[in-house]
């Protein structure tokens, strides 16, 4: 039975705390990204790159969802 990620915050938080899952999606996906202080990171431009969206939509989803992405991981890095 397929599980619909979309929906599900649980779902979801099973896929992110499999670090074997995620290594699998990344060597299967080639998303790229950028390895950082040994943590793979994306930017808001790779982000609309890899999804087909434009900025204003990754906005919305990190105003919308911030509460669950900042449990996993997301940060604003700023600086050199």
């Amino acid at each position: 039975m397929a599980k619909d990620l979309t929906a599900s915050p649980l779902e979801r938080q099973n896929i992110l705390n499999n670090r074997y899952a995620l290594e699998k999606l990344q060597e299967h996906l080639g998303l790229g990204g950028i390895l950082y202080e040994g943590e793979l990171l994306f930017t808001k431009q790779q982000l609309v790159e890899i999804f087909g969206i434009s900025e204003s939509t990754v906005e919305k989803y990190l105003a919308s969802h911030s509460d669950e992405l900042s449990a996993n991981g997301y940060t604003v890095l700023r600086g050199r």
